[in-house]
């Protein structure tokens, strides 16, 4: 990766940061005409997610960006970065209350950004991290709170020691993310009678990095947060003083004072500095009802409601636990499935694959044309001989990359061992099968291969040979003798059987 890309990436992140509150159109509109113009799909994508943030500011749909998120994590092959998009699309979800379904719903979303996250990646850390703290706040969203704080915990521990710029800011985002979820904890406890004793000691880590509105977030759910577990305010730490109202009437109503928190808490207005943690405010609404005189019955009313809201969240988050386990068997299973029919070495199907991909041409009912390319590397004992296995294997696998590279989804490119291969091309017109012959003979003659060893060369021999569906066995073995042929006359040659 280059320092322009680097720099691209970080960019990416300042204008994510940005997007709600400041989003600035123009330079991501700049920053996106450098990703393509030097092809950075990985920026592009931080790009659709800066702008899906500032739909959501906007009051606007994002469905596009996201959907543009997706699309561009699949084509990356990045794990890192679909669990990332999952896990805004799973936030989507959430929000959105929208009736989906179950394959699409936020939790089985959310199940599959998880478990992508699960192996290690050589993907840079700030994606990571990215990842794993979206998954934290979708996780907190949907009441799954214990999976919040595991992976923002994970994501303390990523960023250990990381004092980059947007390392810093990254864990400005897991700090302040902990603390809103460690409040809105504390309150649903609170909220069915069960008034925390102790919570974790958040210090204050504020400093002239933070933007201010972060700073007064920080402060007041400090603050809240100390009301709630009973612990005395902060000294010498401004706090917004209608967060400060609201503390008050907690501490009163925890001292059982029920008159003195039902006149603060609806003292405390609504138009807080921020948007308070849900559980907060649903605990300044039990505090406002339980004013003396309300009568009995509708305050167990809203008892009872307030344990069957916990004990479902403790439902949802077992059943959570079971959605991540399936969604474990299902991509091991996916996994190996897929490792049985590829070649470890250069990503192709192997005589497997190849075997069931014949297999499932046999239930076709197309009579469409069909060609056979048997490929084979020239003096490739002399290769190993001369410079060695590893560079041999090198070559295997470069030579893999051209090869996928001239197949579409409904065509085969295999690796049926040694250094044979073999390539089918589907629903092919004439003349296709001899000019992707001669483009492979090409992309083999001009690839340098001196970046892998000084003085190598490489070359290969195609055998072609096309027909109807039905013809596919005689194909195979027409092309094997076409690929002989092309040998005997000199190697580094395509042979075309006689149809």
């Amino acid at each position: 990766m280059t320092d322009r890309h680097t720099d691209a990436i970080e960019e990416a992140y300042l204008l994510i940061e940005a997007a709600q509150g400041h989003h600035d159109a123009a330079r991501a509109e700049a920053a996106d005409r450098e990703a393509i113009a030097h092809g950075w799909h990985d920026v592009r994508l931080l790009l659709h997610f800066a702008r899906s943030l500032a739909c959501l500011d906007a009051g606007l749909d994002d469905t596009e960006h996201v959907d543009a998120m997706l699309a561009a994590a699949v084509a990356l092959d990045s794990p890192v970065l679909l669990a990332l998009s999952l896990a805004v699309k799973a936030d989507r979800r959430a929000r959105s209350h929208r009736n989906t379904t179950a394959g699409d719903s936020a939790s089985r979303l959310l199940a599959q950004a998880v478990v992508l996250l699960d192996h290690p990646s050589d993907e840079p850390v700030v994606h990571r991290a990215a990842a794993l703290i979206q998954v934290g706040s979708v996780a907190h969203e949907l009441g799954l709170w214990e999976l919040a704080l595991e992976y923002y915990e994970r994501t303390r521990q990523l960023m250990a020691g990381d004092t980059s710029p947007i390392g810093r800011r990254q864990s400005r985002v897991v700090a302040i993310n902990e603390l809103d979820l460690s409040l809105d904890w504390a309150a649903g406890l609170a909220g069915i009678g069960d008034w925390p004793t102790r919570t974790e000691d958040f210090a204050d880590v504020t400093d002239a990095e933070w933007p201010p509105i972060w700073v007064v977030e920080f402060h007041g759910n400090r603050e809240l947060l100390a009301a709630v577990a009973g612990l005395p305010a902060a000294r010498g730490v401004p706090v917004d003083e209608r967060i400060a109202t609201l503390s008050e009437a907690i501490r009163a109503a925890r001292a059982g004072d029920a008159a003195r928190a039902a006149q603060l808490a609806e003292e405390a207005t609504e138009d807080f500095p921020y948007q308070l943690p849900t559980h907060v405010y649903l605990l300044q609404l039990a505090l406002i009802a339980k004013r003396p005189g309300t009568n009995p019955t509708a305050i167990r009313y809203g008892d009872e409601l307030a344990r069957l809201r916990w004990n479902d969240r403790l439902d949802r988050m077992a059943a959570m636990r079971d959605a991540i386990a399936v969604e474990r068997r299902r991509q091991d299973h996916e996994r190996l499935s897929r490792d049985v029919v590829v070649d470890d070495l250069t990503g192709l199907a192997n005589r497997r694959g190849y075997q069931a991909y014949l297999g499932t041409l046999d239930n076709a009912k197309d009579h469409g044309s069909y060609a056979v390319m048997m490929i084979d590397v020239d003096h490739f004992k002399t290769v190993n001989d001369g410079f060695g296995h590893d560079v041999g294997d090198l070559v295997l696998i470069r030579l893999g990359h051209i090869l996928a590279a001239q197949v579409r989804p409904a065509d085969l490119a295999a690796r049926l061992g040694g250094d044979e291969f073999v390539v089918i091309l589907a629903e092919v017109l004439p003349g296709v099968p001899e000019a992707r012959a001669g483009q492979i003979l090409d992309a083999v003659r001009t690839h340098p291969w001196d970046e892998i060893a000084a003085g190598l060369t490489v070359s290969v021999s195609i055998g072609v040979h096309h027909g109807s569906r039905a013809e596919l066995p005689a194909l195979l073995s027409d092309a094997d003798r076409s690929l002989y042929e092309a040998k005997h006359h000199g190697r580094g040659r395509v042979a075309i059987a006689a149809g």
